[in-house]
This record gives structure tokens, sequence and C-alpha cells, in this order.
């Protein structure tokens, strides 16, 4: 008997539990699963699960470009400086430290308020890159 498809959500969900368990190719699987099934409104979640998956495999230019994709998809978003600095933290990795800087600068003059966990990912991808 031919198994139901996974719904979006249920996607989703297995793809976050996979990169929480650091099985980054099931991660990217699920992701690329939802992003496959066109006007799914979890797309862009979709996106940073596969971004995610990615930057955990070390494959820093398909990182940077899914990065990229999310902060295009919603530059307003709540997980916009987020993608902005999983964006520069790859280009750190690639050597493109000016790139990596002018990202880290957008976030630093878009989010001046930003503190905790994504601070110190700020912070760290900034000394990472040799930002000024």
């Amino acid at each position: 008997m031919p198994r139901a498809a996974r719904t979006p959500e249920k996607a989703l969900a297995d793809g976050q539990s996979a990169l929480s368990r650091r099985d980054y190719p099931a991660a990217e699987a699920a992701a690329r699963e939802v992003l496959a099934a066109r006007g799914s409104p979890r797309g862009y979640d979709a996106r940073f699960l596969l971004a995610d998956a990615e930057f955990g495999q070390r494959n820093w230019q398909d990182a940077a470009v899914a990065y990229g994709e999310a902060y295009k998809a919603n530059q307003k978003g709540s997980r916009a400086a987020e993608a902005l600095i999983g964006f520069g933290t790859s280009l750190a990795n690639l050597n493109q430290r000016r790139e990596a800087c002018d990202a880290f600068g957008v976030v630093q003059s878009e989010y001046p308020q930003l503190r905790g966990a994504l601070k110190e990912r700020l912070d760290a991808g900034r000394q990472r890159a040799g930002c000024r």
C-alpha cells in the first residue's frame, strides 16, 4: 500500500528534528520536499531549514544562497536578521570577508537592538571575518 505524502508541516517538523540530531542530509531532504510543493505557506520556513542543513554540512556556498533567498523573501520578517547573519557567516567561511562584513553591517544598521544568541552569532561572525 503506498504511503501518503507528508504534509509540509510534518516534513518541516521531521526536518527540524533531524537538524537537532545533526542529521543534515535528512533535514535538507525534508526542506527540499516542502520547497518542491510550490505555493506552500511554509516555504519560508523550509528555506531556513535548507540553509541550516547546508550550513551544518559545511556547504558554505549553498548555505549562503539559501540564507540570501530567505532574506530576500521577507526582508522585514522576524527572521531577517538571522538570515543575514547566516549569509554573512557563510561568506566568511568562503573567505569572502568584505562581502561578509557588508552583510554584518546591514544587520548592525537595521537591527541595532539585537540581543542574545543572535547578537553573539553576529559578533562571532564579525570577528571571524575580521570586520572593523
